[in-house]
């Protein structure tokens, strides 16, 4: 890992270049890596980078991903399919290509938020965290932790302590502050990689044990968040044969929802 890290660093490694009119590159590092694979959210902002590059509008609004297989560190091929350009809203879909093989299948939504009109209404206010002073930031164990908590700044509620294997158990929802290392403004781009970083929340109610690979996420997009830390909770309400949804909500410094994360992941428990 280069000494470089946190926003700095993610703005290099989400880059694309462009190959022609329709056709992207990107070179994936191991930074933002699980267990060798590239973070679902880490892929999702780099082919958000080039779907904002090729549309009219550059705001993602909604995205979803199709994880076919894994991702990993190394060249990308991304190809855009335009598919309307309207007024206030484009729409493509990108194949995520390594080694010749589609790996994820994203459709997305782009808009401009400086733009946008309309009524807004909101029935549920921003979740009540304790003050960030008395948070916590997960204990980095080598070859445990994935490596790409080292290049974020995150603070669990006391209650979300998940890792704590010698507490009792609770329901499986986290909360915790999220910012850059080195206190940089976030982007949405920012935001659809840390809807994909919180831990598993089922981790609260079964302990650390397992693997949690994604198979479908979707990230919805509000508007950009104001300066300061992100407050996000992660929750899961079901596991059925082994599937398991997560629902994420991150909120900026003045109460705004600012994003929305729905994943299916499948629940893989270690043989006995």
């Amino acid at each position: 890992m280069s000494q470089d890290i946190g926003y700095p660093k993610f703005l290099r490694d989400t880059a694309v270049s462009r190959l022609d009119e329709n056709s992207w590159e990107a070179e994936l590092t191991d930074d933002w890596s699980i267990g060798g694979v590239a973070n679902g959210g880490y892929s999702m902002a780099t082919a958000a980078r080039a779907l904002a590059e090729s549309l009219d509008h550059k705001d993602p609004l909604s995205i979803t991903g199709h994880y076919l297989s894994r991702v990993e560190p190394g060249k990308a091929l991304l190809e855009i399919e335009k598919l309307n350009i309207g007024k206030s809203v484009s729409t493509a879909l990108l194949k995520f290509i390594q080694g010749g093989e589609e790996r994820i299948r994203f459709t997305s939504c782009f808009t401009d938020f400086a733009k946008s009109k309309g009524d807004t209404l909101r029935e549920v206010d921003a979740p009540d965290f304790p003050p960030i002073e008395e948070c916590i930031a997960m204990p980095y164990k080598e070859g445990f932790t994935p490596v790409l908590e080292k290049q974020i700044d995150r603070k669990f509620t006391p209650q979300s302590d998940w890792w704590d294997e010698d507490r009792p158990r609770a329901r499986a929802c986290l909360d915790a502050y999220y910012a850059w290392p080195g206190g940089e403004d976030i982007d949405l781009f920012s935001v659809i990689f840390f809807l994909d970083t919180m831990s598993p929340p089922i981790f609260n109610r079964l302990g650390s044990r397992g693997w949690v690979p994604s198979l479908e996420l979707t990230v919805h997009l509000k508007q950009s968040p104001s300066p300061g830390p992100l407050r996000m909770r992660g929750k899961t309400d079901f596991i059925t044969s082994g599937f398991l949804e997560e629902d994420d909500e991150i909120w900026d410094s003045e109460g705004n929802l600012i994003g929305q994360a729905r994943q299916m992941a499948k629940l893989r428990m270690p043989k006995t």
